[in-house]
């Protein structure tokens, strides 16, 4: 019997997700290593931050992204801010 495209697409984003799962160590490793070397550098931190809001909206990284948007809210208000209304905009 074959395998339906819904059962196809199930397989696909659990396969993704445990993907996902297995690299956020690194991730977090990642940007423990930004924070604790005190880069000021508002494009890094951005790219880092577009990327873990993009997370978040499949369910992975809330706290990494947090944790990053309250460090470049020592940095940059405004910037914090845009990204604090896009989080927000998810819920």
């Amino acid at each position: 019997m074959e395998k339906d495209a819904f059962q196809e697409l199930a397989e696909l984003i659990h396969a993704i997700n445990e993907r996902l799962a297995q690299q956020m160590p690194l991730l977090e490793e990642e940007i423990e290593r930004l924070i604790s070397s005190g880069n000021t550098e508002n494009n890094t931190i951005e790219n880092y931050l577009d990327t873990l809001l993009s997370l978040t909206m499949h369910g992975f990284g809330d706290a990494l992204f947090i944790r990053l948007l309250e460090y470049y809210n020592t940095i940059d208000l405004d910037g914090a801010m845009f990204y604090w209304n896009e989080y927000d905009k998810q819920e």
